[in-house]
């Protein structure tokens, strides 16, 4: 990794989640709409995916019935690094959370069917979550715990080279 002179740089364990718990103060360029959030767990995932890849992913109309939207850290997505993703032959979406800026990538995220945010531990899901209902999207759930959520009981994996 290339040096850039900085030193003594540390991190906040805990993220802007326990910050704003904590009570500290949070400057927002643009505040996100009051959104609580749902969550599914991964058995429920696990359940709703079997089912839903039966019909091929599609309804009778042809809209999906379910999409999973990738929104883990640059990190996870170097070409370096092996990636484990929801084994699913239903529409995946690998994206950092702020493409969701992007009207164009908003734009292929169906409002149809159940669409399901997944992040490393879960903590970031409700972010995605307000952020899509600033715009709409109110058939958005969170993997509850994540991808380590799903890995941790040995659900079906794929690993990306």
């Amino acid at each position: 990794m290339k040096e850039l002179g900085y030193q003594n740089i540390k991190i906040y364990n805990g993220g802007i989640k326990d910050w704003e718990k904590a009570g500290f103060e949070l400057k927002r360029e643009e505040a996100l709409p009051e959104y609580k959030g749902r969550y599914i767990t991964s058995e429920e995932l696990l359940t709703r995916l079997n089912e839903t890849e039966k019909k091929g992913c599609v309804d009778a109309g042809g809209k999906p019935m379910l999409t999973i939207l990738d929104l883990r850290t640059e990190h996870h997505f170097e070409a370096t690094r092996k990636l484990s993703s929801i084994d699913t032959s239903c529409p995946t979406l690998e994206l950092l959370l702020d493409d969701l800026q992007k009207q164009e990538i908003r734009d292929k995220v169906p409002k149809d069917g159940l669409v399901v945010t997944v992040t490393e531990t879960g903590n970031r899901d409700i972010f995605a979550m307000k952020f899509m209902y600033k715009y709409g999207y109110t058939n958005i759930v969170g993997l509850n715990f994540g991808m380590r959520g799903w890995i941790k009981p040995g659900y079906p994996e794929q690993i990306s080279e």
